[in-house]
């Protein structure tokens, strides 16, 4: 009998089907190439190779064959995934109670195996066991799907020799995790779980990417072993290319100095650094370089370079992509369009539409990379595992919320400890990770030494509070110290904000610009390249230039103003702001950067904001009342280091506190909430929550969705995804869905909510995506809560 495991009708209605056998082999195979590198092959190997084992019955044959023909089946009425669960547990862990490492790696395996259509808690909120209840699993459908597995697959003996070569690899880890946990459970079950969701992630990719390509009938896409040839080429690239630059202004020159010293750092040992570049000084650039020398040095895998915002993304994209001059090799990955559904017990094929992370050099964003870390959706957790022999930058590492602190820190200990990553953390304001209640482990050592001679070149701008003012008072500032400068920037903390001064200062007589997330990337790029063009024609039309934008703008954004004026925020939203200001030195002396309190802003839909906010003002008071310990300048070492004292000494909570009372760290540690007196079943190691936690896990307090909106070439990209034979094609949808990146916006679920019952928003392939009707998108600023309106009553 042919059991299968993915039946395609093809457009000549010739059946074509793909055996079960055929598909666990498979999906073994990408999941031991996705961690090869790092020595956990075999392990990734025996997870993918009995995912899929409960699929060997009857029931699943009649079920798949029914639902394949179009007839009328129930989605996941037939359950296969816990007969892998099953398998495992009784074949390798010990009955009596006696728990050894042998029982934890047959229960992660499990997890692993039965997880991949979703995770589960392994103890859930009613205190029962995710593992027990899974044991339980049809008697007679057990019994035919382990027989047919042993007889197609893997008998006994072999089951046991690929156990025994995955234990032999998990144990150094273990070794590792007991050695370097202080001593606290908490940090041993959460890297613990942190190794389950690598060894998910492995089999996710290998099911999703084998299951693609049966359907679209292609051969599956495997990673590339040892790639430095390829890195080696792209750096020689790089270096014929800077060749030609100028090396004549003192800033030009120290440009080139902080960026040969970052290639030369390619070759420290693999490990996480610090890269700390004042504010111009080429950081990108240097990152770049630096990545690809390591990565040819040490045979990495893939460079991920993640940015906080998109402009800072959109920038930094902009600039590998001219170095390296091959688009192929690179994935520009910000937003996931496609909306996944949450709770599904079988394969939901918009997943295979979803990014996965396969290309050498990945750019995305900090959301993205957190997601990936700790989200429940399966498409994030199937990103995992190109985290592994990577190099990651992260930029702006000053971003990452401080209510998750410990899981970030925890994080990148496990994959610099056990993945083998190489962590870059890029800020000019860096934070002190080290005096967090779980720090990142060693220490964090400069990528390139600090040179204060070097580093003064940079110095073009002075910080300057100048008081506090309500939002109606504002227009009239702006407007005197336009008077003193040909251009100006102002950065708000609100979309409100911005909207509101736009309209009351753009007027014939000044080039007046706005900027905001509620443009796409598309329209925040021509915007950038008008007031580019508008700053370089101040001197010969005698117009003055204003540009009223959010924090978009703040960070890599190569553009320079002659004076900047920015809404107290954090200290490192100020220094950044300022690096927009007298970028190349155009003025002689430093230029003005004004730091002003709106007093009657409305943060509560954003702490994050607040509590920065609320520790710059602080450092005000405090430099007020002896500015001569920070050095006379809110800008200096001991000023930042200040500033991140009041913040972090504020936030007392850093292991992301839920309503209820417990944390996402509990979730994924030791779970005391849900593991507690009332707990029985105490066979099992693992008590994580897992789907809990993925479910609350979110970056922002509010889960936003990405819509596709009608600017420019995005209007015919949504009636593409409309026509007929995008239905039905998966390669033309995704083929649309690359192009529509940047013509989508971010909305919060309280604007989706509002602009359905307005009829603003289209659903797209049966729900699959989201497209904003063309009244809600206004040329100017973006997406509009009315047709026609400028108003923004969102944050």
């Amino acid at each position: 009998m042919i059991y299968p495991a993915h039946i395609l009708y093809t457009d000549n209605k010739k059946i074509e089907i793909q055996t079960v056998e055929d598909h666990c082999l498979q999906t073994a195979y990408i999941a031991a190439m996705c961690l090869r590198d790092i020595r956990l092959d075999f392990v990734a190997y025996l997870a993918g190779l009995v995912h899929d084992m409960g699929k060997f019955t009857l029931a699943f044959k009649v079920y798949i064959e029914q639902a394949s023909a179009g007839g009328t089946v129930n989605p996941g009425s037939v359950i296969h995934t816990h007969g892998a669960i099953r398998l495992l547990i009784e074949s390798f862990h010990h009955p009596d109670g006696c728990f050894s490492f042998e029982d934890m790696t047959a229960e992660m395996l499990a997890y692993v195996a039965g997880a991949h259509h979703g995770s589960f808690d392994c103890v859930d909120s009613h205190h029962r066991s995710g593992f027990a209840h899974r044991m339980e699993w049809n008697e007679n459908l057990y019994r035919e799907a382990k027989s047919n597995f042993s007889r197609f697959c893997a008998n006994d003996t072999e089951l046991r020799r690929c156990f025994a070569l995955a234990h032999s690899q998990m144990m150094p880890i273990y070794q590792w995790i007991n050695s370097h946990a202080d001593d606290d459970d908490r940090d041993v079950y959460f890297y613990l779980g942190m190794l389950s969701r690598l060894l998910l992630s492995s089999v996710i990719q290998g099911d999703r990417e084998d299951t693609a390509a049966f359907i679209q009938q292609r051969q599956i896409l495997v990673p590339k072993q040892n790639i430095s040839d390829l890195w080696g080429a792209l750096l020689k690239n790089v270096e014929k290319k800077l060749a030609s630059f100028p090396t004549q202004t003192p800033i030009q020159k120290a440009r080139n100095i902080i960026s040969q010293k970052c290639k030369e750092a390619g070759v420290l040992p693999c490990g996480i650094y610090r890269l700390y570049v004042p504010t111009g000084g080429g950081k990108t650039l240097g990152s770049l370089r630096y990545a690809l020398a390591h990565a040819e040095k040490y045979q990495k895998s893939r460079i991920i370079f993640t940015s906080p915002l998109l402009s800072i993304l959109e920038q930094n994209a902009a600039v590998i992509r001219d170095f390296l001059e091959n688009d192929h090799i690179i994935l520009e990955h910000h937003s996931n369009v496609v909306q996944e559904k949450r709770e599904s017990g079988q394969l939901d094929m918009r997943e295979l539409m979803i990014e996965s992370w396969d290309a050498p050099i990945i750019i995305t964003t900090l959301v993205q990379l957190l997601d990936t870390l700790f989200s429940g959706k399966t498409s994030c957790v199937r990103r995992f595992q190109a985290l592994s022999n990577s190099i990651l930058v992260i930029d702006e590492v000053q971003t990452v919320p401080n209510r998750m602190l410990t899981l970030f820190n925890l994080a990148m200990n496990f994959l610099s400890h056990v993945c083998g990553a190489t962590i870059i953390l890029c800020s000019a304001t860096q934070p002190c990770f080290e005096k967090a209640i779980h720090p990142i482990l060693g220490e964090q050592k400069q990528l390139i030494p600090f040179d204060q001679k070097l580093w003064n070149v940079f110095q073009r701008t002075t910080l300057l509070y100048d008081g506090s003012m309500r939002l109606e008072q504002i227009p009239n500032y702006i407007q005197s110290k336009l008077e003193d400068t040909e251009s100006l920037l102002v950065i708000c903390n609100t979309k409100h904000q911005s909207s509101f001064l736009y309209q009351q200062l753009k007027s014939e007589s000044i080039d007046c610009f706005h900027l905001s997330a509620a443009m796409c990337v598309q329209h925040r790029r021509d915007a950038l390249s008008k007031i580019e063009k508008a700053l370089s024609e101040t001197k010969q039309n005698h117009k003055k230039v204003l540009c009223i934008s959010t924090q978009i703008i703040e960070a890599g954004v190569d553009i320079s103003f002659g004076c900047v004026i920015r809404m107290v925020a954090g200290m490192d939203n100020a220094v950044q702001a300022a690096g927009r200001c007298n970028r190349n030195g155009e003025q002689e002396g430093q230029a003005p950067v004004y730091l002003i309190h709106c007093s009657d802003e409305k943060l509560n839909r954003l702490p994050e904001i607040l509590a920065a906010k609320t520790a710059s003002l602080q450092l005000f008071s405090q430099f007020q009342t002896n500015p001569q310990a920070f050095e006379y300048s809110l800008s200096s070492d001991a000023a930042i280091s200040q500033y991140y004292q009041n913040l972090f000494g504020a936030c007392v909570e850093q292991d992301y506190a839920l309503p209820d009372g417990t944390t996402l760290f509990d979730l994924l540690s030791v779970n005391d909430k849900f593991a507690n007196e009332f707990y029985s079943e105490t066979r099992f190691g693992l008590k994580q929550a897992f789907h809990t936690a993925g479910q609350k896990f979110q970056v922002f307090s509010q889960e936003t969705t990405d819509i596709i909106v009608p600017y420019g070439e995005g209007s015919s990209l949504i009636m593409d995804l409309f026509s007929a034979s995008a239905q039905y094609d998966l390669g033309l949808q995704k083929e649309i869905l690359k192009k529509a990146k940047l013509y989508t916006v971010s909305i919060y679920q309280f604007q989706k909510e509002r602009l359905e019952r307005q009829g603003g928003l289209v659903s797209v392939m049966d729900g699959c995506l989201f497209a904003l009707h063309p009244e809600y998108y206004d040329m100017e600023i973006g997406l509009t809560p009315e047709p026609g309106s400028m108003q923004y009553l969102e944050v």
